[in-house]
């Protein structure tokens, strides 16, 4: 049961990183093909209204991995620095100093 969620998830992520790739080129390549687009009437343009909407999309998807990027490093940061501390007991006795109590 554990394994299908886990697989379920993979599939799932793969999914997701597939679209974001594909919308990234899609809109990298549509750019570069409308690179010398002019028009009079740019409100009423379907061309320049998927330029606007590739470049935000792009901006948008940039300001998202770099949050991702910074919320995945802060995590491990914070993993490698507290997975390294143990809890010690800073109390001594004579047992823990090894003392014998023969008289």
């Amino acid at each position: 049961m554990v394994r299908c969620i886990h697989s379920n998830k993979r599939i799932t992520a793969l999914i997701a990183v597939a679209a974001i790739l594909f919308m990234m080129l899609f809109s990298h390549f549509y750019i570069a093909e409308h690179v010398s687009h002019h028009c009079e009437d740019s409100d009423n343009c379907p061309v320049c209204s998927m330029l606007l909407q590739c470049q935000r999309s792009i901006k948008s998807l940039g300001t998202g991995i770099v949050m991702a990027a910074v919320a995945f490093f802060i995590s491990n940061f914070r993993k490698d620095v507290f997975m390294g501390y143990s809890y010690e007991s800073t109390q001594t006795t004579l047992i823990s100093q090894k003392v014998r109590l023969d008289s």
